[in-house]
């Protein structure tokens, strides 16, 4: 009974201050970001840097040209988003949600309270945070979402706990000096990399919030961008307990030639156990910089572009090549090693509010081994990482493991001013690399006590004692057992002013159907197996060992395939005053 209290009492207390969500400037998963998505694509703004979160002056320079050039409907959206960002400096209130998923019958309540702030000190100076206050009867890794979609909430897992709800703080903050072209932005935020927002390949919007610091200088013609993210370690065998001192570094030249079309290239650099100043030379490039460290770290290279070949239409592209053989490409044998990730989208907005307000279709592909990196020969599963692209344990680019590919679709459509209806279907593949893998390395799997992660994950490094697995060929969802999961739905969002206060009030209703085939492919397919090791430590016959390992494919096959069907049922309110 005095547990029921607490619950209560503590309920009672959020719901007092108002239910809210962080809604400022400094998150990329604020609504103007998706706003901002359909006037880029209308044509009506243009030649932004690929970072964002954006600091206030060139969001204020977006919505006043948004609010000269739009209509009439495009222009009051961007005057309601004006007054919200900058008529007030702060602002109070809070959020309330529930979810559902029909499957395992589980159920999610979120509560929060929270301040939000948006200052302009002077013309080159501003800064805009949010600190919420969460009560949360599931943490983030828990939350009911469609796979791969990822928690909105940067709190961490702390022992507060009232009933079953984890009390749990998060604070969203940047400061930025300069103007709307050139200018310097820091703080403790998601982040987002590149010309497709939603589920980018470099930085993903859906990574937990860490620390970011960003240079660009933005020309008409061309754009210069620097950016230091510091980043959470985790083990390959725990992706529980975090570690510092993990970094990645990215720079890169965009060159805008004409007005419908730009193209970049960039680099990127993760490593770990030291900040290098060697990477936080803007243009010193980074291939360069880690011969003088010994080729201990892991690069990345690639580029960009866009291409707009008719008004409102939109074409984006981006490659990131983690390992090349570059040799067998020259010699034009492309049956090779391709450590890769791609991405292709196709956007139209018509110029015309109206029904219809955008569709979206992009693609993305990530070859196995992608992003999955480990210092040197180290076998040792249970030390930090600084190498591979996680960040708290989660996925920092791509929200796919390697060895998989993803068709995404959306439509937005507006019946209403203050309505968006999205309806949304994905189709995502998945393979692991692992089956299919030649005998040498599986006899290394399962006679090594702890050296190997098996599931196909980012965490599954193609290193062993033997050399790299696959090392001059790429085996890309090739595999006998493939996950197919298929997602369909639609999210409905209503935004009314409240007048009196000067704040709004937001509701929203989503709705997802998923059907998940082979569910368990990410499942470890060979482990450690100690009666395959004699008593002298030598390993027993070939034949005993491939007969075990065979064993352990044949079980895995069985756990792996099947069918789920889930229904996900969410809910929310806002209110800001």
């Amino acid at each position: 009974m005095t547990t029921r209290k607490n619950v209560l009492v503590a309920v009672a207390l959020l719901l007092s201050g108002s239910l809210l969500f962080a809604q400022v400037a400094a998150d990329p998963l604020d609504y103007f970001y998706d706003d901002l998505t359909i006037w880029e694509t209308m044509g009506m703004v243009r030649n932004l840097p690929p970072v964002r979160p954006y600091p206030l002056p060139l969001v204020k320079t977006i919505l006043e040209s948004v609010m000269e050039k739009g209509d009439r409907t495009q222009r009051e959206i961007a005057r309601s988003h004006f007054d919200r960002l900058f008529g007030r400096t702060v602002s109070f209130g809070g959020k309330t949600g529930l979810a559902l998923d029909t499957y395992n019958d589980y159920k999610q309540m979120d509560l929060a309270v929270s301040l939000d702030a948006n200052f302009t000190f002077t013309d080159i100076v501003s800064a805009s945070v949010s600190a919420d206050g969460w009560a949360v009867n599931k943490l983030p890794d828990e939350e009911l979402k469609p796979a791969w979609e990822r928690s909105t909430k940067n709190i961490v897992k702390d022992n507060a706990k009232v009933g079953p709800f984890y009390i749990l703080p998060s604070i969203t903050s940047s400061i930025s000096v300069g103007t709307d072209d050139t200018y310097l932005n820091a703080g403790l935020m998601r982040g987002s990399w590149g010309p497709i927002y939603e589920n980018g390949i470099i930085v993903g919007q859906q990574a937990h919030a860490a620390g970011q610091f960003t240079f660009a200088l933005n020309r008409p013609k061309w754009c210069f961008d620097f950016s230091l993210f510091a980043l959470s370690a985790t083990a390959d065998d725990d992706v529980e307990d975090y570690y510092p001192d993990k970094y990645l570094s990215l720079h890169s030249f965009e060159y805008r030639p004409v007005d419908w079309f730009s193209i970049s290239i960039f680099e990127s650099v993760v490593y770990g156990g030291r900040l290098d100043l060697l990477y936080l030379l803007p243009l010193s490039p980074y291939m360069i910089s880690q011969g003088n460290t010994g080729f201990h770290d892991n690069s990345y290279l690639g580029g960009t572009f866009t291409v707009r070949p008719l008004e409102g239409m939109k074409v984006d592209g981006t490659l990131i090549a983690d390992d090349l053989s570059f040799n067998d490409i020259a010699k034009f044998n492309f049956d090779t090693k391709w450590r890769i990730a791609g991405q292709l989208g196709v956007s139209y907005a018509p110029r015309k509010s109206g029904l219809f307000t955008r569709i979206m279709l992009d693609y993305t592909m990530v070859t196995p081994y992608t992003y999955t990196h480990k210092e040197g020969d180290s076998l040792d599963v249970t030390a930090p990482n600084f190498q591979n692209y996680l960040h708290a344990g989660k996925n920092f680019g791509a929200a796919l493991d390697p060895n998989s590919d993803r068709i995404n679709l959306r439509i937005r459509l507006r019946p209403l001013e203050a309505v968006d209806v999205d309806l949304v279907g994905v189709l995502i593949r998945h393979g692991n690399v692992n089956e299919g893998m030649d005998d040498r390395r599986i006899r290394e799997y399962v006679t090594s006590d702890g050296s190997y992660i098996t599931d196909g994950s980012i965490r599954n490094a193609s290193g062993t004692d033997s050399g790299h697995a696959f090392f001059y060929s790429t085996p890309f969802l090739t595999q006998d057992t493939i996950q197919y999961i298929w997602q369909t739905g639609f999210d409905v969002t209503c935004r009314l002013p409240v007048l009196k206060s000067g704040g709004y009030m937001v509701f929203r209703l989503g709705y997802r159907f998923e059907v998940n085939i082979n569910p368990d492919v990410n499942r470890q397919i060979y482990t450690y197996d100690e009666t395959l090791i004699n008593e002298d430590g030598s390993r027993v016959s070939e034949e005993a060992i491939d007969a075990a390992a065979e064993a352990q494919l044949e079980a895995w096959k069985d756990k792996a395939t099947g069918t789920v069907f889930n229904n996900y049922i969410s809910a929310g309110f806002e209110y800001f005053f």
